[in-house]
């Protein structure tokens, strides 16, 4: 058996993991004689069962304390201070917290293997590293699917003999940043991949100076029991700091900042970060092809970092102009000539292939084989669509039938040119393609928001009240004899934004954006479920209504699984709520559907029957016009649909009248 001692052969009995990992074995070079270890004079020796069984004694007694590299493999640790043995042989950074239970507070009174050479050296002399002011109060155990030893990274920075003012920060910010790249990078990948992150911010740290702040700050959120206002503290004091660099690092970590607290409810101020992300941005020119090559320094995957910061900056100028119902946005003009990015693992594993331009997207349809764009591309086309369609908000008349068909025409062929392994957002692995999710998200958020108003659903006053509802208006006659056709595609809407949320209950790992589509959605369909209720459950299919509530349980499900971390999940679960107990009779204080009483058509209150109908009487007696074919010279819509007879005198249009001009239809 091999020996790291020269001329020194060891005993079968003791291997190399009694070597490295029994802190109570210490060899005297003494004993060694021509390579063969001579016990002294009243030394007991065990052979052997009995050997094996004292070992196995041995090893059940525990460390007084471990390192967190060894919990979170859940191996032994020596508990050796400040490297512990197995952290010195593996190589691995190795950090202690204070004990929750108190402690002798000693240090480890075994010597280091390695006095020269080691990898982890002393970082101070004359103390010992339990001196250190370590305050962490606790530290998980369970680490991401992609655990590494972050602290590695962290500590290695500095050169031997540096001293570091808090190892607990360190391990705070080691345990943020694998919940960022656990939890929120995959639904914005802009940053560089973790292991290349990792050996940038090994390497070079300062390059990361006010990026790595605003991650820190993002995992903390997803940390149970932190308090985030002091990292938040340090991400706002580093991005309004007046030496903030003119980089693209810069534009990637207020990007990130403005969206964390755009989801926390902080529209204002998510703004200003998002206006100075797009300030430098256009500055140091991220909206031309070249700036990617040319501030890539040959590195093909920052390159395609560079590209993605691009593109998300447009997406979430669009996005943001969407929810807060603005009339424009400040890219709307200005999206570029940035080359698209690749596919995720494409960029994960730095195999970037041959790019395309926005161009070769557009004239997809003249390829003669089908060709399948980035998931990233699909969400970039989605956002361009919600840009065409902001202006909408801010027209004082609705819009006719010519402008809704060709809005239209962008979501048709949105899924017409869909490619099928784009239509299903699960990956062959399991996983959900989170960029594709969110795409998915926003063209049917659009869409329902496009059609909805000149539909059978239309909004109540409950929900104009949400900041979440676009404003609306009147329909024009001209859209009068196609709202089937809007209530048809409203529905279909509905129904794909919500059943999304059906594929994983692993909802933190979506962008928190979809928030606010989810919670029109979930409004939408309570509506939909109310058109039953107002026809005296004579509307729609069998079981259509309560296929319409068990989604409504699913999205308001999805919403509160979110609430906890953020805060516009928290107020988008309150005004739903609010919707949905109104308009469906849910009585106050009730507690699931045990105090439902809305299929009998029976409201709960004043309010609940006031939002019965129509949100007002115009809009009533519109309603009443367009169905009974009241306008002159207009046929009516139990015309169109052949109907003849007392059976079709109502205000609505029955379910299964839909089905008969060859609507599928389901609330």
């Amino acid at each position: 058996m091999h020996s790291l001692i020269p001329g020194f052969t060891m005993s079968p009995i003791m291997d190399n993991t009694q070597l490295f990992l029994d802190p109570a074995f210490w060899l005297d070079p003494c004993t060694v004689q021509n390579g063969i270890v001579r016990y002294p004079t009243g030394f007991e020796t065990y052979t052997g069962t009995e050997e094996l069984e004292r070992r196995r004694r041995k090893t059940r007694m525990r460390a007084s304390r471990a390192c967190i590299a060894c919990r979170s493999r859940h191996t032994k640790c020596d508990g050796v201070e400040p490297v512990c043995t197995r952290c010195q042989v593996e190589e691995k950074s190795c950090v202690y917290t204070k004990s929750r239970r108190g402690g002798s507070g000693r240090v480890g009174g075994v010597k280091k293997i390695y006095e020269k050479g080691s990898v982890r050296s002393r970082t101070s002399t004359g103390s010992q590293s339990d001196e250190m002011n370590c305050n962490a109060t606790s530290v998980s155990t369970t680490t991401s699917p992609h655990s590494e030893s972050l602290a590695t990274f962290r500590h290695d920075s500095g050169s031997p003999g540096e001293t570091h003012s808090s190892i607990s920060d360190s391990v705070d910010d080691e345990s943020h940043l694998s919940r960022y790249f656990e939890f929120f990078h995959n639904a914005h990948p802009i940053v560089l991949p973790r292991k290349k992150f990792l050996l940038l911010l090994k390497n070079r740290p300062s390059s990361l100076d006010y990026l790595l702040p605003v991650l820190n700050y993002i995992g903390a959120l997803y940390t149970p029991g932190i308090q985030t206002d002091t990292p938040r503290q340090i991400a706002h004091e580093k991005l309004n700091e007046d030496s903030l660099p003119k980089n693209a690092f810069s534009v990637q970590a207020l990007i990130l900042f403005s969206l964390a607290i755009h989801c926390l409810d902080e529209y204002e101020a998510a703004e200003e970060y998002l206006n100075k992300a797009i300030d430098i941005a256009l500055l140091i020119k991220m909206n031309t092809q070249e700036f990617a090559w040319k501030n890539a320094e040959g590195d093909a995957i920052l390159a395609e970092s560079w590209r993605r910061t691009w593109w998300i900056l447009y997406c979430i100028d669009a996005v943001f102009a969407a929810i807060s119902h603005y009339p424009s946005h400040r890219l709307q003009e200005n999206i570029g000539d940035v080359m698209l990015p690749c596919e995720d693992h494409d960029y994960y594993s730095g195999k970037i292939p041959e790019l395309y331009s926005l161009s070769d997207y557009d004239n997809r349809e003249f390829s003669e084989e089908e060709t399948v764009f980035s998931s990233f591309t699909y969400l970039i086309d989605a956002c361009r669509t919600a840009s065409s369609m902001i202006a909408l908000d801010s027209e004082d008349k609705a819009p006719g039938e010519r402008v809704l068909e060709a809005l239209d025409a962008k979501f048709v062929n949105w899924f017409l040119y869909l490619p099928k392994c784009k239509t299903d957002v699960v990956l062959q692995d399991g996983k959900v393609d989170e960029t594709m999710f969110l795409a998915h998200i926003v063209i049917n958020c659009e869409k329902l928001t496009l059609h909805r108003p000149h539909s059978l659903i239309p909004y109540s006053s409950l929900e104009t009240k949400s900041k979440c509802t676009p404003p609306t208006h009147l329909r024009t006659r001209s859209v009068q004899r196609s709202i089937l056709l809007h209530t048809s595609k409203s529905l279909e809407a509905i129904e794909n934004s919500i059943k999304l949320f059906a594929i994983t209950d692993k909802h933190l790992l979506h962008s928190p954006i979809v928030t606010c589509a989810l919670a029109l959605a979930v409004m939408a369909q309570v509506g939909a479920c109310n058109l039953v209720v107002r026809g005296g459950g004579q509307f729609g299919k069998k079981g259509s209504y309560e296929t319409g509530r068990e989604r409504i349980r699913l999205g308001l499900g999805a919403l509160r699984s979110q609430k906890g971390v953020w805060g516009m999940a928290r107020r988008s679960v309150r005004e739903v709520s609010g919707v949905a107990r109104e308009l469906l009779g849910v009585k106050s204080g009730s507690n699931g559907s045990s105090g439902f009483t809305g299929s009998t058509g029976q409201e709960s209150g004043d309010e609940g029957r006031r939002v019965r109908d129509i949100h007002s009487a115009g809009e009533e007696a519109l309603m009443n016009d367009v169905v009974r074919g009241d306008h002159e010279g207009e046929e009516s819509f139990l015309d169109l649909l052949g109907a003849h007879g007392d059976d079709q005198e109502m205000g609505f249009m029955r379910f299964q009248d839909f089905e008969s001009i060859g609507l599928e239809v389901s609330v």
